[in-house]
């Protein structure tokens, strides 16, 4: 059976990944939130939120922020990884913390 805290642990990890990532990447751009958000046109709350994982944000928030650090994508999502049945995250202090869920039922044809 499926640990009922799962699906809020994946969310919690998942918000604490990124918000890792964007605040990292910011501060080495040297960028204020106000900055970042006048380069990206999001707004400083959302930056904020993510930064502080109150938000996940949408994927044009993310390409936006990517654009205006000047980097791939897939370096602002560095560390989140998902394979079929299971979630797994990539810490960057050399562990990795995974969880494990159950693939949802074939559907009856």
């Amino acid at each position: 059976m499926n640990d009922p805290d799962a699906p809020k642990d994946f969310t919690y990890q998942l918000r604490a990944r990124l918000a890792d990532n964007l605040f990292v990447h910011r501060r080495r751009a040297g960028y204020t939130h106000e900055k970042l958000a006048e380069l990206a046109m999001v707004s400083m709350a959302q930056i904020a939120a993510i930064e502080n994982g109150h938000a996940l944000g949408l994927l044009h928030t993310w390409v936006r922020l990517a654009g205006a650090l000047s980097l791939p994508l897939d370096e602002l999502l560095a560390g989140v990884t998902w394979t079929p049945g299971e979630i797994e995250f990539e810490i960057d202090a050399g562990y990795k913390v995974e969880f494990e869920v159950e693939a949802p039922p074939e559907p009856s044809p």
